[in-house]
């Protein structure tokens, strides 16, 4: 198999230069335990392309006159980065059961890959670490956070004291993949350090303490897609969101300050629509009863954000969540089984404590869903636990490994004209609980949720 990938690779990096009038980029691979049958290739959260695997389950892209920069691929719910420059022909190998750690790159450029692979399981590692350290005074985290920066420039120079040719932006891409993730752990350090000791009040830090804030920028349009650059982002606006909350007694809703740290600090058009949408959408299904609507919030975001897909979908959000009043009797709907039986979701749960969950791969990944459902069902055995799976064409239950775990005679889906439909039309998942009477005991909430224990056991003691 080696020297076939290998030949593929020369056949790649020489005979397409010599062959095209452009210099062709390859990019390809080979999925072990895929999820689906193709591979989403994405620019800036854009897909590009759909690449479709073949009955090796390889796949392959070739790209002309390709612009260099970081690209994403995606196969079911997971994602990983990619940084093309032209004339590159990279390959990756992954198994789905370990996406990022089983990852191997090879071929012409995959070694600045293999860099970025190494520091994102490197930081994976090591922020799973520093969250114990949080207990501790600024001095003592900041020697941490320094240690561990150390430790990460060190990879950094053993690449490049072998890489002769190293572009300017892949420069700027690795330095944010080792100081953002930091950054970012000293943005959230004064709010976990409050919680750690219970202090009523957000642990002052010195000025110096944030001194990198000077020399960065919120706006790096090449950089708002990285993970690392984003999710510092985020904790920066949040950090400052709970300090106007600490100062000011009138700014005490942390969702509304959030979304004007967004219109204010951020002007990249893209990057400021799409973190107004993660917000407000985060504040309505946390909401976890009958959709609780922040109405100031929603304004705000109705106001600043113009992007009219997102605008549509949490408009529909807003009016999906409020279609279940609690209380009430649930509205019949049509479901089909897995051997295609039509029935009525109130056959289904006639006479007993139902949890209605409503999924999709495009919010949760099947790994996750399977092990949740597996643990409440152990944990609250006389409720009954309905699958409803919303994509559409469905997803093969018995073509996942994670799904096949799970209990086919209790997964439905939707038929065309199912009364459903009129509650999903921003294709969120919800989960809908509903007592032995058929009464309605809270329309809106999700899987995870905090509040959901709570719930279920009110449900299991039938209040």
């Amino acid at each position: 198999m080696k020297y076939i990938i290998y030949g593929i690779l020369v056949f790649l990096t020489f005979g397409c230069e010599k062959t095209n009038e452009n210099v062709i980029t390859s990019f390809g691979g080979q999925i072990i335990n895929p999820k689906t049958d193709y591979v989403l290739f994405l620019k800036d959260e854009k897909i590009l392309d759909t690449i479709l695997l073949d009955k090796n389950n390889r796949f392959l892209k070739e790209i002309p006159s390709l612009q260099e920069g970081l690209y994403t691929f995606k196969h079911g719910t997971e994602f990983q980065y990619v940084y093309l420059e032209p004339s590159d022909s990279i390959l990756v190998r992954l198994n789905t059961w370990d996406f990022d750690h089983s990852l191997v790159f090879s071929g012409k450029g995959s070694a600045k890959n293999e860099l970025l692979i190494t520091l994102f399981l490197q930081n994976e590692k090591e922020e799973r670490m520093m969250y114990r350290n949080f207990n501790l005074e600024e001095n003592a985290f900041q020697a941490k956070i320094d240690s561990i920066s150390k430790e990460r420039f060190a990879i950094y120079h053993d690449f490049f004291q072998n890489e002769v040719s190293v572009s300017k932006g892949f420069i700027k891409l690795t330095n944010t993949a080792i100081q953002f993730p930091l950054y970012r752990l000293k943005e959230v350090y004064p709010y976990y350090h409050k919680g750690f000791f219970d202090l009523k009040g957000i642990e002052k830090v010195s000025e110096k303490f944030y001194n990198y804030r000077h020399k960065i920028s919120l706006n790096e349009k090449d950089l708002v897609s990285f993970y690392p650059y984003q999710n510092y982002v985020v904790s920066y606006l949040y950090n400052i969101s709970y300090q106007l909350k600490e100062k000011d007694s009138t700014k005490n809703d942390i969702t509304v300050n959030l979304l004007n740290a967004i219109n204010e600090h951020i002007t990249a058009g893209d990057f400021k629509n799409s973190l107004l949408k993660r917000i407000i959408v985060s504040d309505l299904l946390k909401s976890e009863s009958i959709c609780q609507i922040n109405e100031e919030a929603l304004n705000v975001f109705l106001t600043n954000c113009t992007n009219k897909e997102y605008v549509e979908q949490v408009s529909n959000l807003v009016k999906d969540c409020t279609k279940i009043p609690k209380e009430g009797p649930l509205h019949n709907f049509d479901v089909i089984s897995y051997n295609s039986v039509p029935l009525k979701i109130n056959e289904v749960i006639k006479n007993k404590n139902a949890v209605i969950y409503f999924w999709s791969t495009a919010y949760i990944s099947t790994d996750y869903l399977a092990n949740r459902i597996k643990y409440l069902e152990k944990k609250y055995p006389d409720l009954l636990f309905v699958g409803i799976n919303m994509q559409n064409p469905p997803q093969n239950l018995t073509a996942d490994t994670y799904l096949k775990l799970m209990d086919i005679n209790k997964q439905y889906t939707l038929s065309k004209d199912s009364y459903a439909h009129n509650y999903l039309s921003s294709n969120y998942p919800r989960t809908i609980i509903i007592n032995d009477e058929g009464i309605v005991k809270n329309g809106f909430i999700n899987l995870d949720s905090k509040r959901l224990d709570l719930e279920l056991i009110n449900l299991a003691l039938n209040n």
